[in-house]
This record gives structure tokens, C-alpha cells and sequence, in this order.
């Protein structure tokens, strides 16, 4: 099985370099004349493709091999399903780009949600059966409710495509619905899912008690804060008053973390130290962004924000990669998925983590000149050298697997490393 879960997670890593080639395309389309681009088009590629592709699939595979035993785990369904996920995700990725919304795009978009109902049922239901701690259970099937609820909002948006009455204010409730319950439902609560499961068997009660706290309040918090996002229209008390609310389950759940985290120094100091880094800041982004979304529910703040495209698109990646993508790679790192030592995989990983913050730190402060009215035509060329650093560290990433893989199968290794950097 170990082998099954290993080859999955090289699919998924492989496919991680594919959106980050689409990113680098997206922001080249801004700065160049590529008359063969269509950039709405290609971003619905790169975005689907992302969470399908890359953290669905790679989620997915890790909940699957990890949390269940292998009685469950090795069943042919769960291959079926991995497989129906990465092709309907290529799907995504091959019709996006030439026909936006269309036939087959929609075609596949829709069967992905379906597989993804299939594998929360088997999933859920196996899960139950299992020996999983209380707060893994919890937030694995909380998670995966949040990631099928979050379909209202494609179904939304197909349904005012196809009846050709599509309401502005509809249509940006579907997409933050869609992206709230997916980003800080189903990734988020599914992350920490595999946390504790990683690591909670080495934490002491005290440890365990503020974890637990953590994991119920923190799968409160998801509906609440979803109200959040229906503040840069509503001027209504009744909804302000629920996201209210959810930022104080939000900071309930900050107190937790952060004193869970504080008691299992001891147990994260004796991990990889790339694995500590990368992970350390995934941590702290997902604490960054707790904050942000605390600071809507403030309409001065909130106003700022919902208007300023880019410390939107700053705190979609900020989850998406910062928090996210930063953790996963330092799960794989402390689970000896990759081959640190040989060189290449660290390489990437580093230059892609530094892309990362990279990444980040020009976007909000983009956000920010923007709101000062002091914008500047540098930004641009920066987000652009961000997106190669992370194409370049994705890559990197790839070609290690693929190299590694090859290694266990052959005994020879195709790439050298200096071979792989040069490429």
C-alpha cells in the first residue's frame, strides 16, 4: 500500500508543477502580448486545476493511506475513485483553457463534485469503523460535509449560466461561498486532521485536551465565518451579528492553537529542521489568516478589502500556498517521502517556500499602495519572478520524485541531481 499511496502522491506533486507552469503563464499574459492566451479562460484552468489536481487529490490520498486501516484503505473503490479524480482534474485542465465554461468543462467539473460525494461517503463511513482519535473523526467529517456543501456555489453559477440571468450580487455570493467552505472547511479542518493524526500520539494530556478544544471549536467556526463573506453587501445586523460570532469562535480557536502549539514544543523540536521550517510557517499562515478574517467583520476594514483585488487574490494564495501547500510539503518531508539528502528535493523545496513568501509579501503590499493610491508598475515584474521561483521550485520538487521513483524501481537513477538542476 505504501507504494500505491507513494505513486498517487507523485501524480499530485507532478500536477503541483503543472499549476505553478500555468501560474507563471497567467502573469507573463500580464506582462507580454501572448495573443494565444486567454487569461480568463487559462484562470479557470489554473484555479480548478489547483484545487482539484493538486490539494484535492493530494488530500485525498493522504486521508486515505493514513487515517484508514488497511483493510479499508487497500479496496479497490478508493483506487476508482483517485482515478476518477485525477481524470476528470486533467479534464479541468484540458478544457478550461479553449472553450472557459463550456461543454466539456462543465462536463467534467460536474463529475468531479460527484466523485468527491462518492469518496465522503465511503470515506465517513469507514472513518466511523476506525480507530481514529475523536478530534481527527471530527474534523475529517466535518471537513469533507463542508467540501459537498460547497458545490451550491458551481451549481449556482451553472444554473445562472444556463438560464442566462446571471445577478452580480448571486454570482459573487456563489464564488466566496464556494471558496469559504472549500479553503476554510475542507483543506483547512483536513490538514490539522492529518496533524493530529500524525502527532497525536506523542502529545501529553495537557496537549491532547487543548487539541481537542482546538478541533471542536475550530469546526464550529466554519458556517459562522462564512457570513463573513456576504458583508461587503448586506447591511444587515442579523448577518453581521452571526459573522460577529464566527470571529469569536475564531479567536477561541486562535487561543487553542496557539496553546496547543506552545505545549508540543518538545515534540516538534525533534523533527526534520526543513520539515520544522516549512511546517512552522505553514502554521503561522494559517494564524495570519485567521487574523485577516477577523478584520472583515469591521466594515472599515471589510469595505477595504472586498474592493481590492489584490489583497484578495493575496489571501487566496496566502491559504492556498502559504498555509496549504507549505504544510503538505512538510508532511511529506516528516513522513521520509522525499530523499532530503540527495539535494534536489530540498533545493525545490526551498526555493519554493522562499517563492512563496515571495509571493505573498508583494501581493499584500500591493494591496496596500493600493489602498494609499500609490500604486506602481514594479509590482507586476515581481509577481512575475515569483511565479518562475515557484514553477522553478515545483519542478525541482517533480523531477526528484520521479527521479526517486525510478530509483527504487531500476536500482539506477536516470537524473543526477546536477542533471535535474540544470533542467
Amino acid at each position: 500500500m505504501l507504494k500505491e499511496k507513494n505513486s498517487w502522491i507523485t501524480i499530485s506533486l507532478i500536477n503541483l508543477s503543472i499549476v505553478a507552469l500555468l501560474g507563471v503563464l497567467l502573469r507573463s499574459k500580464i506582462l507580454f502580448s501572448l495573443p494565444w492566451i486567454d487569461f480568463k479562460f487559462m484562470l479557470h484552468s489554473h484555479s480548478h486545476f489547483a484545487f482539484a489536481g493538486w490539494i484535492t487529490l493530494c488530500l485525498f490520498t493522504l486521508l486515505t493511506f493514513e487515517m484508514l486501516p488497511r483493510k479499508n484503505s487497500c479496496k479497490p473503490r478508493y483506487k476508482y475513485l483517485l482515478t476518477a479524480l485525477l481524470v476528470t482534474s486533467v479534464g479541468m485542465l484540458l478544457s478550461f483553457p479553449f472553450q472557459g465554461y463550456g461543454l466539456f468543462s462543465i462536463m467534467f467539473s460536474t463529475l468531479f463534485i460527484f466523485v468527491t460525494y462518492a469518496f465522503s461517503c465511503f470515506f465517513i463511513k469507514d472513518l466511523v469503523k476506525s480507530k481514529a482519535e475523536k478530534p481527527v473523526k471530527l474534523l475529517c467529517i466535518v471537513g469533507l460535509i463542508a467540501l459537498c456543501v460547497s458545490s451550491v456555489g458551481p451549481f449556482t453559477l451553472a444554473y445562472m449560466m444556463a438560464s442566462h440571468s446571471v445577478n452580480v450580487l448571486l454570482y459573487r455570493d456563489a464564488i466566496y461561498t464556494y471558496l469559504h467552505l472549500q479553503y476554510n472547511g475542507f483543506f483547512s479542518l483536513s490538514v490539522f486532521a492529518l496533524l493530529i493524526n500524525q502527532f497525536g500520539n506523542k502529545f501529553d494530556d495537557y496537549t491532547k485536551l487543548r487539541i481537542k478544544r482546538f478541533a471542536v471549536v475550530l469546526s464550529l467556526s466554519v458556517l459562522p465565518t462564512l457570513f463573513l463573506s456576504y458583508l461587503w453587501h448586506f447591511p444587515n445586523m442579523a448577518i453581521r451579528g452571526i459573522a460577529f460570532f464566527g470571529c469569536v469562535l475564531l479567536v477561541v480557536t486562535l487561543f487553542y492553537f496557539g496553546a496547543a502549539i506552545t505545549s508540543a514544543k518538545l515534540v516538534f523540536s525533534k523533527m526534520n529542521p526543513l520539515a520544522k521550517t516549512v511546517g512552522g510557517l505553514s502554521l503561522f499562515a494559517f494564524a495570519l489568516k485567521s487574523v485577516l478574517q477577523i478584520g472583515t467583520v469591521f466594515p472599515a476594514i471589510g469595505n477595504e478589502i472586498f474592493s481590492n483585488r489584490a489583497v484578495i487574490v493575496g489571501y487566496l494564495h496566502l491559504v492556498m500556498l502559504g498555509f496549504i501547500t507549505l504544510y503538505l510539503l512538510a508532511h511529506l518531508i516528516h513522513t521520509k517521502y522525499f530523499e532530503i539528502d540527495t539535494g534536489t528535493a530540498k533545493t525545490g523545496i526551498i526555493v519554493f517556500t522562499v517563492a512563496v513568501i515571495t509571493n505573498e509579501a508583494v501581493l499584500m503590499t500591493q494591496g496596500l499602495s493600493g489602498m494609499m493610491m500609490k500604486n506602481s508598475s514594479i509590482y507586476p515584474w515581481l509577481l512575475w519572478a515569483a511565479a518562475i521561483g515557484l514553477f522553478t521550485g515545483a519542478l525541482l520538487i517533480s523531477i526528484s520524485t520521479a527521479n526517486n521513483r525510478r530509483t527504487k524501481m531500476t536500482g539506477k537513477p536516470e537524473f543526477s541531481t546536477v542533471n535535474a538542476i540544470n533542467f
